[in-house]
């Protein structure tokens, strides 16, 4: 089984900064992982960079910065990855000033295609 994650919309620019900064962050966060996790994670990132490009903004500390493409884009993501994703976005430590931002996030993902492959 797969997931069909599609950025499309007024919110899927903030939703693609929420699920890169939970992949980055609740990873670095959790100590040690095992080597499926962090090629899950690599997965994830890879399938992430095909829709966004170089953010123009980031400076020297944060080279590796990414915003979503105008045109937006979808990816399909394996199950296992999916669970991974939704794992980072429920623990990360989020700000509670973006919490509707974060609830939507939760919320969009959960409802990703299912799809067979």
């Amino acid at each position: 089984m797969k997931r069909v994650v599609v950025f499309e919309g007024e919110k899927a620019a903030k939703r693609f900064e929420l699920c890169r900064i939970a992949i980055l962050g609740a990873g670095d966060a959790k100590g040690p992982r095992n080597r499926e996790t962090i090629r899950r994670e690599a997965r994830l990132l890879d399938a992430f960079d095909a829709v966004s490009a170089a953010d123009p903004k980031a400076d020297e500390k944060d080279p590796d910065a990414r915003v979503l493409k105008p045109e937006g884009g979808s990816v399909t993501i394996s199950q296992e990855d999916h669970v991974l994703l939704a794992t980072y976005l429920d623990t990360t430590p989020w700000m509670p000033r973006i919490a509707r931002a974060v609830v939507d996030a939760q919320d969009w993902l959960s409802a990703a295609e299912k799809v067979e492959g």
